[in-house]
């Protein structure tokens, strides 16, 4: 929460009922226990996770959503220990680290008219693997 309050005083998060709610004008994001989703997402990228964090983007622009959601994860990758991943539905895996090795998804950079994700925007050094199909 406070990796997100960095580049927006606007985030709000609320907890109901076993899961949390973080909202703010760019995205908003759902952290629930779902163990299925869990072990289903361990099993097929093979990383040590232990939440899975359902993330809608919406902005009066999309790059500005993108932006805060890329400082948010340079922000997470340099504060946390453990693997993490970025997904979604249309391009599967974008970004993971595993090992502590951030590793970039070549498929969506080598396709920028169909996945066009900012990055140039992640901070440190990353590897580039080909995750087509991954989830």
């Amino acid at each position: 929460m406070s990796s997100l309050k960095e580049f927006s005083q606007e985030t709000n998060m609320k907890y109901k009922e076993d899961y949390y709610s973080i909202t703010n004008p760019n995205f908003s994001a759902s952290v629930q226990d779902d163990d299925e989703l869990v072990s289903f997402t361990r099993e097929e990228l093979n990383l040590n996770i232990n939440y899975c964090i359902t993330i809608s983007v919406f902005s009066r622009s999309p790059e500005e959503a993108l932006q805060v959601l890329f400082q948010a994860i340079n922000t997470l990758n340099g504060s946390l220990n453990g693997d993490m991943a970025l997904t979604d539905s249309e391009s599967g895996v974008i970004i993971l680290r595993s090992n502590g090795q951030l590793i970039i998804n070549s498929h969506c950079r080598e396709n920028p008219d169909i996945y066009d994700w900012p990055y140039e925007l992640l901070d440190g050094d990353f590897i580039e693997k080909d995750m087509a199909g991954l989830i």
